[in-house]
């Protein structure tokens, strides 16, 4: 009787096949969900990452328009050097509101300015922004 107990035991210890299949079925559900999310992952650091330098390559075209606008140049371009192969850029500004201002800004100039970015595959950013120019700005700018 023992031995038939140890016998019976025998067979049932272990796992039947359909039971590895679930297992299995089930491992590969939860490695697929890891190796799609990894994917996302991935492909949302790409498309940030360019986001993040387009958003700072426009900045830098934003302060060079500035500048170029205190200057007295309405318009300006160039690229970006080796750092970002394939980039430039260009700005155009334009004057608004000449007549009937506030005697306080008597001396003011404001612009309507477009930056653009622009990519080597043709692809163009632009961001539109105001700005401004006074007499205390040219005097700094003369200053040694």
């Amino acid at each position: 009787m023992r031995n038939d107990a140890v016998a019976m035991l025998q067979k049932r210890s272990g796992f039947t096949l359909i039971e590895v299949l679930i297992a299995l079925t089930i491992l590969a559900g939860g490695l697929f969900v890891l190796v799609n999310t990894h994917y996302s992952a991935l492909n949302l650091h790409l498309i940030t990452e360019e986001e993040v330098d387009n958003r700072s390559l426009l900045e830098s075209i934003l302060g060079r328009a500035e500048l170029g606008i205190a200057a007295g140049e309405l318009s300006g371009g160039g690229d970006f050097g080796s750092r970002y192969p394939g980039y430039s850029w260009s700005y155009e500004a334009e004057q608004v509101g000449e007549e009937g201002g506030s005697p306080l800004l008597s001396d003011t100039l404001f612009y309507r300015v477009t930056a653009t970015l622009m990519k080597s595959g043709g692809e163009s950013k632009s961001l539109e922004f105001f700005s401004f120019s006074n007499s205390e700005m040219e005097t700094i700018q003369q200053r040694p």
